[in-house]
């Protein structure tokens, strides 16, 4: 169990278009059979998979390494076709080792982010390891890695200025909105009932708006969002009629494989202009619907430029950042290295109890049986005593061996 066991495939906005990156975006309730399946073809030790609204990451541990046959395997898995294949092998990034840990924990304290320094992003990575490891796939290494990203995203949150004025793509999809100045009794219609749409529902509720009907593929889930602020809600069978109603404002985040909002759809509302946001992976928005007359759709390629100027003012900590990240990659090499002492000597108590029983029951047998009750008594006692302290005693000198051993310049 090494840090050099630790793989990374990333595409981001960094490196990819968002369209690309939404080629690659799994549903939740899709991912357990996907993510399975993926393990099992790769042959890897350990697997997690994270999907935002611009990035996607796998997180592999595994001893060999994980090369260019191996990164063709999992872009298969998505059958893209030829030409799209080599896209993605030339544009993934690919990291190992420490360079991977690295990456790992910039992510998760929010500096790799389109919007530096938001915390949104520790909540969907530590959910993403939560859900591998409950389904059996993330394995030991990824168990205690996740620790030290949780550990090291706080830190950096509480220790430094980075998330100082930070925004979510939520909250600056909401300020294009509030550009618009759409009166609150306006029609509202927000397709999806996810986290997401769950915060901009908080948004418009705060500001009083009233007429706001919420779309789902489950309606109990639309109608729990609705309800406690008298909203309607109703299914995705429900869609046209709902566009013929012609809300001023569409909000959109759903995990559709294939977009909502089409040529077709764009027939069913009247001519009057209509705001869309669409935080949807992949977008859920076709380009014939964006070029449908009195139409403006915000996604996130066009949140981008509101996000680089929020990073004014907070690039200053990312020296006190860059410090927490080096300290955290030492220490996770160090916890590394004691669980594989603590793997090694895990037999030793099983192995103790073997000479223990032998002892009592075949060596001195004939002694033991010759003992009265209370002295025979007095003998497990003391046998059993011994027996964890030879357990605990060499795990502690092991376990102080090896931070001596790490310690040392």
């Amino acid at each position: 169990m090494k840090q050099d066991h630790l793989h990374i495939v990333s595409l981001n906005h960094r490196n990819a278009p968002i369209s690309r990156i939404g080629n690659l975006h799994v549903p939740e309730e899709r991912q357990e059979a996907f993510l399975t399946g993926l393990k099992k073809t790769l042959g890897v030790e350990g697997l997690a998979y994270l999907t935002t609204c611009n990035r996607v990451e796998f997180i592999l541990v595994d001893e060999a390494y994980f090369c260019m046959g191996r990164l063709q395997q999992l872009f298969q898995m998505f059958n893209p076709d030829e030409a799209e294949l080599r896209s993605l092998m030339g544009t993934a990034m690919v990291l190992h080792g420490e360079e991977a840990a690295r990456h790992l924990l910039r992510v998760s304290a929010g500096l790799e982010s389109m919007v530096l320094g938001e915390r949104e992003i520790l909540t969907q990575i530590r959910s993403s390891l939560e859900r591998s490891r409950g389904w059996g796939l993330a394995g030991d290494q990824l168990r205690i890695t996740e620790r030290i990203v949780v550990e090291t995203a706080k830190q950096v949150f509480t220790e430094t200025d980075i998330a100082r004025r930070s925004v979510s793509v939520n909250a600056l999809g909401w300020k294009a909105f509030q550009a618009q100045s759409i009166p609150c009794d306006a029609p509202i219609l927000m397709i999806g009932a996810g986290q997401t749409n769950g915060n901009i529902a908080r948004f418009l509720a705060k500001q009083g708006y009233s007429s706001v009907h919420i779309l789902n593929r489950t309606a109990p889930k639309a109608e729990a969002l609705a309800a406690p602020r008298q909203w309607t809600s109703g299914d995705l069978n429900g869609l046209s009629q709902a566009l013929a109603q012609g809300p001023a404002a569409i909000f959109l985040c759903t995990g559709s494989d294939t977009p909502l909002l089409d040529d077709a759809q764009a027939q069913w509302l009247p001519e009057t202009p209509v705001f869309v946001l669409d935080l949807s992976v992949p977008s859920g928005v076709t380009d014939a619907f964006r070029s449908r007359q009195n139409t403006k759709v915000v996604g996130i390629a066009e949140l981008k430029p509101l996000a680089d100027e929020n990073v004014a003012g907070r690039r200053t900590a990312l020296g006190d950042c860059q410090r927490i990240i080096d300290e955290s990659l030492i220490e996770l090499s160090n916890r590394l290295q004691q669980r594989e002492v603590e793997l090694a000597l895990r037999e030793l108590p099983t192995l103790l109890a073997a000479v223990r029983n032998t002892a009592l029951g075949e060596v001195f047998a004939d002694e033991l049986a010759e003992l009265d009750g209370e002295t025979r008594s007095l003998v497990d006692r003391i046998v059993a005593y011994l027996e964890k302290k030879y357990v605990s005693v060499p795990m502690k000198l092991a376990r102080e061996a090896v931070m001596e051993h790490l310690e040392k310049p």
